[in-house]
């Protein structure tokens, strides 16, 4: 069994943010995923829009959602001719902001599984089965016989699916088409042609978590629940910086420019490099998604032996090959720099807890449902922490089932997170 499959979830809902905790078979953190209250994870929401702006040179189009959001829709050859600016269109949210950059969305209706994405809203007599580009040429036709028996008369008109390279294994594709339309005719709300606004939530996090690994076992047990917050606080704290030790003894450098991710795997000093690199091959997976790494990430290696480097690469790529969101491995860049594409989803870790001063006082927040109920607490915060709670936080303070007196302090010290007095 493999350590990067996820295995278990813990769902945390605090006043203003929901978090959702990922575990692997070794009970270590894979992934954390936000839904902040003043700030709604919109990954996966299917949407119809106004497009606003065609940018027929950059292949997207520009657009407002209902709510004043504003996305980035990313265009193929084939939308050119739907894409007019003026248009109302569906799209589906695929990746959250970063460097600036607004919500990102590709035209269509679709929700997506681990080994299949269900289109909704084809044109009739279009074709309604496809495959993943990513898989070999050569498995097609056996792929594309049984997608036709088994999908195929799953599918009512209108409706597709295309064949994901994680989907290949899959011994019934009947069953994830079946999953994936129930899902979508239990919670879709259909629009008018000229109607904008949200026709698909996407569930929730924990809903999205379970289409995308399978009904995982949801941590409830008080015990152990009480002592994943203070997982996730720490996982989330040594996430966001730089060095992530390995325990042979050597270190991962991790850092974020505006272009790319680059990874560091630093021996210092160690000698057994065939415990280094096995680390490594379970790390750099761990670490690409617990950071929420998207975009070009580039690895730079010790010197070994052609043969381990081999070794090595055939476990990063099996480690690699349980991260939901199928990193592409493109071999070794002239430079001898390790070479991996990772489609963009969620907003990187960092740039989450960047939100300061909301991720500081919102962890204080937490601290508060924490206490004795009916009891009145005293939190420490920021003078910036105070403006927000007044303003864009508001709704989380007023969530809180207990009175709260907040006692501003008088140093505004970044990083420093709201705390109980007395």
């Amino acid at each position: 069994m493999s350590r990067l499959a996820v295995k278990k979830l813990y769902l945390e809902t605090a006043p203003g943010q929901t978090r959702l905790g990922l575990f692997g078979s070794d009970n270590r953190l894979l992934e954390v995923w936000f839904d902040a209250w003043h700030r709604p994870n919109l990954m996966e929401t299917v949407h119809n829009v106004r497009i606003e702006r065609v940018f027929a040179s950059q292949n997207r189009a520009t657009a407002t959602l209902a709510n004043g959001v504003a996305i980035s829709i990313r265009l193929r050859k084939s939308d050119a001719v739907l894409a007019q600016a003026g248009s109302i269109l569906p799209v589906t949210i695929i990746a959250a902001p970063r460097h600036g950059k607004p919500w990102q969305a590709m035209l269509g209706a679709r929700v997506a599984s681990a080994g299949m994405i269900l289109l909704v809203g084809l044109a009739e007599g279009a074709g309604n089965i496809a495959l993943s580009s990513k898989i070999p040429s050569q498995d097609h036709a056996a792929l594309k016989a049984r997608l036709m028996a088994e999908a195929a008369p799953e599918l009512p008109s209108g409706f597709g699916v295309i064949l994901r390279r994680g989907g290949t294994k899959i011994s019934d594709f009947s069953v994830p088409v079946t999953q994936l339309l129930s899902q979508w005719q239990d919670q879709a709300n259909p629009l008018a042609a000229d109607q904008t606004g949200c026709i698909y939530d996407g569930g929730g996090l924990l809903v999205r978590a379970r289409r995308l690994f399978g009904d995982l076992t949801l941590i409830d047990n008080p015990a152990e629940a009480a002592t994943i917050p203070v997982v996730l606080d720490d996982e989330i704290l040594a996430a966001c910086q730089p060095k992530t030790p390995l325990s042979c003894g050597g270190n991962l450098w991790c850092a974020q420019s505006h272009a790319l991710w680059s990874i560091d795997l630093d021996g210092n000093g160690v000698t057994d490099f065939d415990r280094l690199f096995a680390e490594a091959a379970i790390e750099i997976p761990r670490q690409m998604r617990l950071r929420a790494m998207s975009g070009p990430v580039l690895v730079d290696l010790p010197r070994i032996a052609p043969a381990k480097a081999k070794k090595f690469r055939r476990a990063l790529e099996t480690a690699l090959g349980d991260d939901p969101r199928q990193p592409d491995f493109l071999g070794m860049t002239r430079g001898g720099l390790l070479e991996l594409q990772v489609p963009h989803g969620e907003m990187a870790l960092q740039a989450v807890m960047e939100d300061q001063p909301a991720q500081d006082v919102l962890a204080g927040l937490r601290l508060v449902m924490q206490q004795p109920p009916f009891k009145p607490v005293k939190l420490a915060v920021s003078r910036a922490m105070a403006v927000w709670l007044e303003g864009a936080g508001r709704p989380a303070l007023d969530h809180l089932d207990r009175p709260v007196q907040l006692v501003v302090w008088s140093d505004d010290t970044r990083n420093q997170t709201a705390h109980i007095l007395g």
